[in-house]
């Protein structure tokens, strides 16, 4: 049965460790990453969708582009156009599952192939716009392997696309994938202004591309004060890594004492934090010893976001 929920919303999924969000508005479907697994293919199939307007994969990373396969080979499902940016460094057996079976959804359905995820990049959508921050249209010419201004290689992490989903001027995600701190100097260079109500922190709440937990912590700091976001969601594993990182956790509060975290699966360090601590008031235990977790509905209004719990039925 289609969901009864109110729309627009965006849900991101709990998948561990990986990423996957779904937008469902007036419009239809769009799906942004798929994390590895079926999880996107049953949240779709749960709440009667038949058709997806868009895919957007943020960059070839397996634990953002595992499902996608899946999706594109379920003849149940009509997904009308995939987006994505190269990888020429990529020769896992995920990435070429994926070539696979887009070109299989080409011929059969006539799924759009969009090589091309970057800041050109603007939907207009009824009930939501989709804009994509980085990478920039230059920067993607050199694609994965190239150099930065700096002389830096581009990886499939530094040149992961942000996306920024919003509803009116108040109510705004930030899906942050896998970047790094080029992209920050970048924003700053250009002026760039990543703010959005919500932000889906990169790398699942770990390390920026260094084992630097100095690093890290500015990574966390530089990032939030950017964006200045209300919540910052962790899609995560709770055992996997340590995510999120105690460094990573102090840095984005320094930032903001009145930020509300939330985390797909929520450690058990931190499962005393929830029952006390104002910045994890999201996750409050409906009865004693047990923590809210799991898929989080982010509730576009007029206001802002809601957050809520759990999948629509």
């Amino acid at each position: 049965m289609p969901s009864k929920m109110q729309k627009p919303y965006l849900i991101v999924l709990d998948v561990g460790h990986g990423s996957a969000a779904i937008l469902h508005d007036e419009g239809g479907t769009v799906v942004f990453d798929t994390g590895k697994g079926a999880h996107v293919a049953r949240h779709l199939d749960a709440v009667g969708v038949k058709c997806v307007e868009a895919m957007l994969l943020s960059h070839a990373d397996a634990d953002h582009i595992g499902g996608a396969a899946t999706l594109l080979m379920n003849k149940s499902l009509h997904v009308d156009e995939v987006l994505l940016n190269p990888d020429s460094s990529k020769d896992s057996a995920v990435f070429e599952q994926l070539r696979y079976a887009l070109a299989e959804a080409n011929q059969r359905v006539g799924t759009r192939i969009n090589p091309k995820l970057t800041t050109s990049t603007h939907i207009e959508r009824k009930g939501a716009t989709i804009e994509v921050l980085h990478p920039p249209d230059v920067k993607a010419l050199s694609g994965v392997g190239g150099k930065s201004a700096s002389g830096k290689r581009h990886t499939s992490n530094s040149m992961s696309a942000v996306i920024r989903v919003s509803c009116g001027r108040k109510a705004s995600v930030l899906l942050a994938a896998d970047i790094e701190f080029d992209t920050l100097a970048e924003w700053k260079a250009q002026n760039g202004h990543p703010s959005a109500s919500v932000l889906v922190y990169p790398h699942h709440g770990g390390m920026p591309g260094t084992s630097d937990k100095t690093e890290a912590a500015l990574f966390g700091f530089e990032i939030t004060r950017m964006v200045s976001p209300e919540v910052v969601v962790f899609s995560n594993h709770r055992t996997k890594f340590g995510n999120p990182r105690d460094e990573v956790i102090s840095a984005i509060a320094k930032v903001n004492g009145k930020i509300r975290f939330a985390c797909t699966q929520l450690p058990d360090r931190l499962h005393q934090a929830a029952k006390s601590d104002k910045l994890w008031s999201l996750h409050k235990p409906t009865e004693p010893n047990h923590v809210i977790e799991g898929p989080i509905c982010l509730h576009f209004h007029n206001a802002g976001i809601r957050v809520c719990w759990g999948e629509p039925s």
